[in-house]
């Protein structure tokens, strides 16, 4: 008996398989296609620079605690090393407002506990990642910037249809849609410098007065920086999409100021693709 896959989800992934990226999409079948007309236009200003702006710097403060149960009991912590790793570090805009996001971070602190158990024995490692979350909003020095627009819509909401013959209702035989994708900048994260301040708590003492178990209260100092590619036009005056703050000559002649806000403004690449899309 022959058998069909007629789903295309997981071709090509081997299953329990694990990613460090985000596999493409499978597909099922390619289709074969013609090239009817193709256009292209130029938008860009001739200063027009792509660049790096700083966002925010951010310095964050969370509480967390602990309790570390150590492999045998110790007569003396003789040092504690401590390393920040941050696991996630994203920037949420806020809906309507380009000065602010919701800033989501989690991560551990990794510990090298050195202790020794005896008078006179041998100083033990003791290894233990103690987690850490933080999330808070944050107001930020300059704007996020979405020159299409921030959101895609793919899900065929905008459709077209048409009335059947019988005028009774739509042709399910005829009809079309309009999806966008906006590919928007993202906001990136990285860890400048961090700082731990905790303060150490012995607990299960034996009759040889040694202990087995640390309670932990930590302040997590973290200094963050929040940076986004952004394209700017003019010197880099003016927001993404305008001219900036060129030097020119005020216009003070009312002629010729009448003349100038009659002329229609070309629409610049971001202004014609949300006509395109309906936006």
């Amino acid at each position: 008996m022959r058998r069909t896959n007629n789903g295309c989800c997981g071709q090509g992934v081997a299953q329990n398989s694990k990613h460090e990226v985000c596999p493409p999409l499978p597909a099922c079948q390619e289709a074969k296609s013609k090239t009817l007309f193709c256009e292209a236009d130029q938008f860009a200003a001739a200063d027009t620079i792509e660049e790096t702006v700083v966002l925010a710097d951010v310095l964050i403060q969370t509480l967390s605690e602990a309790d570390v149960q150590l492999p045998v009991p110790a007569r003396d912590i003789k040092q504690i090393r401590k390393n920040v790793k941050l696991t996630q570090c994203k920037a949420l805009p806020v809906v309507g407002n380009p000065l602010l996001v919701k800033l989501f971070v989690e991560g551990f602190v990794h510990k090298n506990i050195q202790f020794v158990d005896s008078c006179s024995g041998f100083v033990r490692d003791f290894n233990v990642n103690v987690p850490f979350k933080c999330f808070q909003q944050v107001e930020l020095a300059n704007p996020v910037a979405f020159p299409f627009g921030e959101f895609s819509v793919k899900s065929n909401v905008l459709e077209r249809r048409q009335l059947a013959k019988d005028g009774m209702g739509a042709d399910r035989c005829n009809f079309g849609s309009i999806t966008f994708e906006v590919n928007t900048e993202p906001i990136n994260c990285k860890l400048l410098a961090s700082a731990v301040n905790q303060w150490d708590i012995l607990h299960n003492f034996d009759q040889w007065g040694r202990f087995n178990k640390i309670t932990e209260k930590m302040e997590v100092i973290l200094i963050l920086k929040l940076t986004q590619r952004q394209q700017i036009v003019g010197g880099g005056a003016g927001a993404p999409g305008t001219a900036g703050a060129l030097c020119e000559p005020a216009v003070t002649d009312v002629e010729t100021m009448s003349t100038i806000q009659n002329e229609e403004t070309p629409l610049n690449v971001w202004e014609k693709f949300k006509n395109i899309t309906g936006q």
